[in-house]
């Protein structure tokens, strides 16, 4: 006997949400770099799309951004940096809570 079954398609990690995200750019140990707040709805796609683009303007080689992904990695000389969409206001990893 044959199931059928539906394929769920994959959610769009860059859809607008109606929520403050983050552009976030992060160093090889996950320290911040930079860090731009965007609005709610705003395009994320074409932010992030954009950080790209000015990223390999700047002599960069980046990473295409995967359909499924919200983030790309870029590189230059020996540097190594991830740009990405973040849901939760950025922080380092090793920054503590009640220190702010």
């Amino acid at each position: 006997m044959r199931h059928s079954s539906r394929r769920r398609s994959a959610p769009d990690p860059l859809a607008p949400v109606n929520a403050t995200t983050w552009l976030v750019v992060r160093n090889r140990l996950g320290f911040i770099l930079e860090s731009l707040e965007l609005t709610a709805q705003t395009d994320l796609r074409a932010t992030l799309t954009a950080a790209r683009d000015a990223r390999i303007t700047s002599g960069w080689e980046a990473d295409e951004i995967c359909h499924v992904c919200s983030f790309f990695f870029a590189s230059r000389g020996g540097d190594r940096v991830l740009v990405g969409i973040e849901r939760r206001e950025p922080r380092d990893p090793i920054s503590c809570r009640s220190c702010g």
